[in-house]
């Protein structure tokens, strides 16, 4: 059986296609959970995006004694139909209403150390209210 090489090429070109148009950045939307590094944005599956665009950590750094126990804050721009600027964070705006959905502040890591601090990944969850 001999196969025309236009028919086999053009399925090649149809299977890399495939393959490599998924974009690793796209996530399951309702009720998931997105990491989010700094100016790195995240496509969600609704076509939104999700960019974390400052973090705040003042956090006691681990094994040290200090009067305040800090906290760590997070402002992130959501773009769907419009432009929303989520301001969290984890001593009394853990969770924001946005539109129909609920937007919470996961975690902020790593924790702070005495050390150099490496960049920080923040995780929220986005679900249905």
């Amino acid at each position: 059986m001999m196969i025309d090489k236009r028919i086999l090429v053009a399925f090649l070109i149809l299977i890399s296609s495939m393959v490599f148009s998924c974009d690793e950045e796209y996530e399951v939307f309702e009720g998931g959970e997105f990491s989010l590094r700094l100016n790195q944005p995240k496509r969600l599956i609704d076509g939104s995006v999700l960019e974390l665009v400052g973090v705040e950590d003042s956090r006691c750094p681990e094994n040290t004694n200090c009067i305040w126990e800090g906290r760590s804050a997070v402002k992130i721009k959501w773009t769907r139909n419009e432009i929303y600027d989520i301001d969290l964070n984890d001593v009394e705006y853990i969770h924001v209403q946005v539109e129909e959905y609920l937007v919470t502040l996961v975690e902020v890591n790593p924790y702070p150390t005495t050390g150099l601090n490496d960049e920080k990944v923040v995780k929220i969850k986005i679900e249905l209210n």
